[in-house]
C-alpha cells in the first residue's frame, strides 16, 4: 500500500510530462489592402454610351458685348463624338481652332487623332497633335486648351516634348506655353536654330 502510494504521484508526475504542450494561438488575420486600380481611361466608352457625328463644340469668351456678333474662342469638330458625361465628351480625328480676340491676328488650328471636352473648361487633344498659327508649326504628342477661371484669355499648353518649325527657327523643347491672343509662346529646355536679318526671310 505504500509502494502504491508512492508511485501514484510519480505516475501522475510522469503523465503531466507527457501531454500535449498548449497549441499557440492562431495568428490573427491581417485585413487584406485592396491591390492598386490603374487610373479610369478617359475614352472607354461605357455601355450606354451616346454615340455622334459631325458634332461642333465651342468655347465662349467670358466677355461677351450684348448683340455684338463675335467668333468663339475655341471650337472643335470632330468625326465621332461619345458623351462621358454632363457637359464632357470624348472624340476622334479633330481640328480645333483658337480664333484670336485681336483684329489681324491670324487664327491657330489644330489636329489630331482624338481628345476629350469639357464645357467651358478645357479640351485635351491627343496623338500625332499638329498646330498651325501663320507660318508656325508645332509638333506634338499632346495640347491642352485652358480656359481660365478669372476671364483672362486661354492658355494652349502642354509638358511633353515638342517641335517648333517657322522660316526663322527650328527647335526642340521639353514643355509648351502658348498665349494665342498675344501670340507670345514659353519654352523649357529649348534647342535648336533660330535666324535673324535677310537669311530669315
Amino acid at each position: 500500500m505504500n509502494r502504491l502510494s508512492l508511485l501514484l504521484p510519480v505516475l501522475l508526475a510522469v503523465l503531466a510530462g507527457c501531454s500535449k504542450p498548449s497549441a499557440p494561438p492562431a495568428p490573427q488575420e491581417s485585413p487584406s489592402t485592396p491591390a492598386p486600380q490603374a487610373p479610369a481611361d478617359p475614352y472607354a466608352q461605357p455601355d450606354n454610351a451616346l454615340q455622334m457625328s459631325g458634332i461642333d463644340l465651342y468655347m465662349h469668351r467670358s466677355k461677351q458685348m450684348e448683340g455684338v456678333a463675335q467668333k468663339p474662342e475655341f471650337w472643335v469638330h470632330a468625326t465621332a463624338f461619345t458623351m462621358q458625361g454632363q457637359n464632357a465628351y470624348a472624340f476622334q480625328n479633330a481640328r480645333a481652332v483658337v480664333y484670336s480676340e485681336e483684329a489681324g491676328h491670324e487664327d491657330m488650328t489644330i489636329d489630331a487623332k482624338r481628345g476629350t471636352f469639357e464645357q467651358d473648361r478645357r479640351a485635351v487633344l491627343q496623338d500625332d497633335v499638329q498646330a498651325k498659327a501663320g507660318t508656325l508649326q508645332l509638333r506634338l504628342g499632346d495640347i491642352t486648351w485652358e480656359k481660365p477661371e478669372d476671364g483672362s484669355p486661354g492658355v494652349a499648353k502642354s509638358d511633353n516634348h515638342v517641335s517648333v518649325n517657322s522660316p526663322t527657327l527650328q527647335l526642340e523643347a521639353a514643355s509648351l506655353r502658348l498665349y494665342p491672343d498675344s501670340k507670345l509662346f514659353e519654352l523649357t529646355e529649348a534647342t535648336g536654330t533660330v535666324r535673324f536679318g535677310k537669311e530669315s526671310s
